[in-house]
């Protein structure tokens, strides 16, 4: 049997690509063994070398570069002739000939439409339904996920797998490594401790809320800063709020931190947060854990669920319980520790390589169907 995968995703430096490259680094042919003969990743143009791509998997570029949905549906379907297409990002092309299966993270827009734009609600939102629907199988990283997926989009129950996420080995608790203070210098500009916030700036993530409530724990006379790490999507005045709050000390902002840093920066963080008003599955919560950083979260099941119950959770995503979670953390060398320890013990439950597997076996009885 034959697999064919849309590496579309992997041009770009998104979540869906981290997952995808998880995933795949893992193919070697004594991993795939008599699963698929032959695996065939396409993209829209030659992808680095540098990614960890096993040699078993073959690349295919198919031009040209289009817009993700037009070339997954008129360059990656038409010239895909496998037994099963893997499509990792939401949606599956309207006229594949081969069984499907696609990887929807979550159902977030269907649910809270009002988190996204006018384009989103009217093309990618009913697509992603509808791909969630005529899947052969889905693939979805949460329980909660699951169960929004089925309800949002229709999707039969028995169609829709969990395979959780896990956080790559390179997270790690990094604390006594020489390197960190370095990168503390570089990113936070100084030895004070700071939390940090990593993910696509969305307006679900409430990032100008907890720009404000930095600037409340500075009123407080605490001495922490903020460094946030993210593609600012949702077009905050990021540079505004810092001068209107007088922030310049205390708020950092990068748009992407290689893996490297971004280890080293979760170690050097007193706390990573994440005050969404929604979110059924996180990749970050993991790497944060991993990493021995202690959490703090939005009290959603889909969090709960993924970080084992091991964060500081917050009441709501307003500016005064977001500081409140800030300033308890950062006063409670106690509360860190255990949350670090059970944050640890957490992170420990998941694997790249048994996700890998377990998504191996799925796209196996997919195209079995």
């Amino acid at each position: 049997m034959k697999l064919g995968i849309n590496g579309w995703r992997l041009q770009t430096r998104t979540g869906v690509a981290r997952v995808l490259l998880n995933i795949v680094k893992h193919w070697t042919r004594d991993f795939v063994a008599d699963r698929f003969q032959k695996i065939t990743l396409y993209s829209p143009t030659p992808l680095s070398p540098e990614l960890p791509i096993p040699t078993f998997v073959e690349r295919r570029v198919v031009g040209p570069n289009l817009n993700m949905l037009v070339w997954e549906n008129f360059r990656f379907a038409m010239a895909a002739d496998d037994d099963v297409l893997f499509c990792p990002s939401f949606s599956r092309p309207l006229f594949a000939h081969r069984k499907t299966v696609t990887l929807v993270h979550e159902a977030t827009q269907a649910l809270f439409p009002q988190f996204y734009p006018t384009s989103a609600r009217f093309i990618q939102t009913p697509l992603y339904g509808w791909s969630a629907r005529n899947s052969t199988l889905v693939i979805t990283p949460s329980n909660q996920a699951r169960q929004d997926i089925i309800k949002a989009y229709g999707a039969p129950a028995e169609k829709v797998r969990v395979v959780p996420l896990a956080p790559p080995e390179m997270f790690r608790p990094l604390a006594d490594d020489p390197r960190v203070p370095q990168i503390r210098k570089r990113y936070a500009a100084g030895e004070e401790p700071f939390f940090l916030f990593v993910g696509k700036i969305t307006p679900r993530r409430n990032v100008p809320s907890l720009i404000e409530a930095i600037s409340e724990l500075k009123i407080r006379g605490l001495p922490h800063k903020l460094v946030i790490v993210g593609l600012n999507t949702a077009n905050v005045d990021i540079a505004g709020m810092v001068d209107r709050l007088g922030l310049a000390d205390r708020l950092y902002y990068c748009e992407f931190v290689n893996d490297e840093d971004l280890a080293l920066l979760y170690s050097a963080a007193e706390g990573f947060i994440l005050p969404c008003s929604y979110e059924a599955v996180s990749l970050t919560v993991l790497e944060a854990q991993a990493a021995g950083t202690p959490v703090i979260t939005s009290d959603t099941p889909g969090l709960r669920e993924m970080t084992g119950d091991a964060a500081l959770f917050l009441r709501d995503s307003s500016v005064a319980s977001i500081a409140e979670a800030m300033s308890t953390l950062g006063n409670d060398a106690g509360l860190r520790q255990s949350l670090t320890a059970r944050g640890l013990a957490n992170a420990g439950h998941y694997s790249w390589r048994r996700t890998s597997d377990k998504t191996l076996n799925i796209l196996k009885e997919a195209a079995s169907l």
